[in-house]
């Protein structure tokens, strides 16, 4: 099985969250940052050096972590638009997490300045420099 297959078996309906972020095109990434559901928190910044995650005020990334560990969430919004995926594990949505901040680090420019592997780079291929949540 590819790094992609096992992403996408560890993946739920975005419905089986207990509650999700949902459009918003009243503000900006600030305002729904500050309105999550109970529950979602926005990690602001990613890998080993606490790179940008998103791109201010256009596009934020937030997360969702169940109390019982039966199910993790990811939210990415732009300009309004809210894209919500569910994940059985806190790995799984940490990989789509990374392949998700390598695309903006590319597009937008905000990340690593040297190192960064091609767009599309499954997870398990991505240094590990540059995954998982900054724990700075």
């Amino acid at each position: 099985m590819t790094a992609a297959q096992d992403l996408a078996a560890d993946e739920f309906p975005f419905t089986a969250l207990p509650v999700w972020p949902e459009d918003d095109h009243t503000g900006d990434a600030y305002d729904w940052m500050r309105e999550l559901p109970l529950g979602w928190a926005a990690p602001g910044v990613w890998g080993t050096e606490g790179w940008d995650l998103g791109c201010w005020p256009y596009e934020a990334v937030a997360h969702f972590d169940d109390v019982l560990d039966v199910i993790y969430g990811l939210a990415h919004y732009i300009e309004g638009d809210v894209t919500v995926r569910a994940f059985s594990s806190r790995q799984a949505r940490d990989a789509a997490t990374d392949e998700l901040a390598l695309s903006t680090w590319l597009q937008v420019g905000n990340g690593p300045r040297e190192g960064l592997p091609a767009r599309n780079t499954p997870a398990a291929e991505i240094p590990a420099r540059f995954r998982g949540p900054y724990l700075g």
